[in-house]
């Protein structure tokens, strides 16, 4: 049986971050500091982490795709410390928006105007959710749940992509 006791910050049970999950929480669960932002955490993340792609990510599909597996697998994890430290699906995590956008950046030609396509698309589906990912999706457990609805409005985004690329090459 878990004991809950409610701290100032959020949930404090056992399960209460170590001292470096907090940190990781704190400067990648936040995004580097986005979801600390008074307004508007997730567009902000997202802004970052497609500047970050575009400086950081070598222009290759190979890498693209392992770089985002990579951000999703770490994105549960610490979405799920920041859950425990702050609450559920607390705002202030936004290493979920990197996840999901990187999934609508994987493999995408470095055209600037699919560039602002896959943020502009990323960001509808995130803020407006299908019916099934509200009740199908975010119910799931802490880190899980805040990353994965990020995820499939990522995969729904490079999905429409496709044509577009098509069209736009």
């Amino acid at each position: 049986m878990t004991i809950i006791k409610r701290g100032i910050t959020g949930p404090q049970n056992s399960r209460t971050p170590n001292r470096a999950q907090k940190w990781l929480a704190q400067v990648l669960g936040t995004g580097f500091g986005t979801g600390m932002l008074p307004f508007a955490q997730g567009t902000a993340a997202s802004a970052l982490f497609v500047a970050i792609w575009i400086l950081a990510v070598p222009a290759d599909p190979l890498v693209e795709i392992v770089v985002a597996v990579a951000v999703n697998l770490a994105s549960v994890p610490i979405s799920t410390w920041g859950a425990r430290l702050w609450g559920p699906d607390p705002g202030r995590v936004t290493i979920d928006e990197f996840a999901g956008q990187a999934v609508a950046l994987a493999a995408l030609p470095r055209e600037p105007i699919l560039l602002l396509a896959s943020f502009l698309l990323f960001r509808i589906f995130d803020s407006f959710k299908l019916p099934f990912i509200r009740r199908r999706i975010e119910p799931l457990p802490e880190g899980w749940g805040i990353t994965l609805d990020d995820t499939i409005a990522g995969l729904i985004a490079r999905t429409l992509l496709i044509p577009i690329g098509m069209i736009l090459a």
